[in-house]
């Protein structure tokens, strides 16, 4: 297949981009930086500012799959009104500009989402099901735009796939974050530890999401989440124990809305999230279902 992938150059898209090459299927990207990401992927890149500029038309040449991964991080500082624009902003009007310039190629659209979709309080489990209401939070409110946006090109009959991803473990997102204090001995739980953790193994992601190429039955949302989640206080334990390392130091949750305000919701919030429809529709078998396993995957071969 002939890929074109948005986002290419973070902690998913490398790793999505070595998978689909290793699958024999032909990549191209579109980058703030299309020289750094050609030399960083190895494959061919095309320049794009999504903000003022449209999609490259060599970029969609025979393009039978877009995979967009594009998106502001939301963990990078305060969310000021500026900085919750560029979040938004990022995700929406790129996704729309992808979809207006769809190519007569086109087969499939598969777009980022997350499981910030979710209301993020308490211990109800949700899956795919669930009816957004009209109160929404600001994650709720970016995951319902993007995955609309997205759903458009399903007018053009073309097949729509919105991935809503939890927490990634890999070389890179929430664990290189908090990697270096943990190794310190200084790690805790955040808040009472009592909130749910929906993790998922880079590994696992990287599989959805190439399933999603190939299996046409893959529409609409799903939830890319382990089918056990753990609360944060469990994971902070475990990571202790795969690092050797105490986990003494829970963050009070007065400290984390001073230091990042709003942006702290990313901490604190619970979310207890079940991928039913990977399981029960699509008999996906995850590779890493289990924390500890997930853990000693990423880290017992290394750390001593």
């Amino acid at each position: 297949m002939n890929i074109l992938i948005t986002g290419a150059t973070g902690f998913i898209g490398r790793h999505l981009v070595q998978r689909l090459q290793q699958n024999h299927h032909t990549i191209k990207v579109v980058s703030r930086n299309a020289v750094r990401a050609s030399q960083m992927l190895g494959v061919a890149a095309f320049d794009w500012d999504y903000a003022t500029q449209d999609v490259p038309a060599a970029a969609l040449h025979e393009c039978e799959v877009i995979i967009n991964l594009m998106g502001e991080s939301l963990g990078e500082g305060r969310w000021t009104k500026a900085r919750k624009h560029e979040i938004y902003a990022s995700r929406i009007l790129s996704t729309r500009k992808l979809v207006a310039a769809a190519p007569s190629t086109l087969q499939a659209f598969i777009c980022a989402s997350a499981i910030g979709i979710y209301p993020g309080k308490g211990d109800d489990l949700y899956d795919e099901s669930f009816q957004v209401s009209d109160h929404l939070s600001f994650m709720q409110a970016i995951c319902h735009d993007w995955e609309q946006e997205a759903a458009r090109i399903e007018h053009n009959g073309i097949r729509r796939v919105s991935i809503r991803t939890g927490i990634v473990l890999g070389d890179g997102g929430m664990l290189k974050k908090i990697l270096p204090v943990f190794k310190l001995g200084l790690g805790g739980s955040v808040g009472d530890g009592r909130q749910w953790l929906p993790w998922i193994h880079i590994d696992d992601l990287v599989s959805a999401y190439a399933e999603a190429v190939q299996n046409t039955h893959y529409r609409g949302p799903i939830n890319a989440v382990s089918p056990n989640p753990v609360r944060y206080r469990e994971f902070a334990t475990m990571l202790g124990k795969v690092l050797n390392r105490p986990t003494f130091f829970p963050v009070p949750a007065f400290i984390l809305k001073l230091a990042l305000g709003e942006a702290a919701a990313l901490a604190l919030n619970s979310y207890h999230i079940t991928p039913k429809r990977l399981l029960e529709e699509y008999g996906f078998k995850f590779k890493f279902d289990h924390l500890t396993t997930a853990l000693d995957d990423l880290f017992a071969k290394t750390v001593h």
